[in-house]
């Protein structure tokens, strides 16, 4: 028996939220990194994820829920720790793709713990067909610090 509307409504708000964390995350990290490259994926990755919140909101709203909110405190607090340490040790693509990497494994996190519940088969589409992408984006930029740390041993 799949969950009730007001509980998916809050899972779907959970997965709202730290789509909207992945959004800013990466728009930060596109702005903060130094190669032209790699700036433009991390930008079509925050992209992607404003996808995700509009898809998210949109289903939100079909099941009578409020939508409106800018992200969890969490992911907030992650943005700031990434500028102090960007302006520490600078925005080398190590430390902007590392701190990407960290982004995702939280939203994988969420995404497997809803996956986990009996959901209604729209939702678990909706659902299923973010975290892929997800874990895309993930394979995707461990792939990119792996080029770019071997670029640097070869020097």
């Amino acid at each position: 028996m799949s969950l009730p509307d007001e509980s998916v409504i809050t899972i779907l708000r959970e997965l709202m939220e730290i789509s909207k964390d992945g959004e800013q995350g990466y728009k930060d990290a596109s702005d903060d990194i130094k190669d032209k490259d790699m700036s433009i994926i991390l930008f079509e990755f925050s992209v992607q994820r404003g996808e995700f919140v509009n898809k998210l909101r949109e289903t939100i709203q079909k099941l009578g829920g409020a939508t409106e909110f800018s992200g969890s405190v969490l992911g907030i607090l992650h943005r700031r720790w990434m500028d102090v340490k960007f302006a520490v040790a600078g925005s080398d693509p190590a430390t902007v793709l590392t701190e990407c990497l960290r982004g995702d494994r939280a939203a994988l996190n969420k995404y497997e713990i809803q996956l986990d519940r009996v959901l209604p088969d729209n939702i678990r589409s909706v659902i299923e067909n973010q975290f892929e992408i997800v874990k895309f984006n993930f394979d995707s930029i461990t792939k990119l610090l792996e080029k770019h740390t071997l670029a640097i041993a070869k020097g």
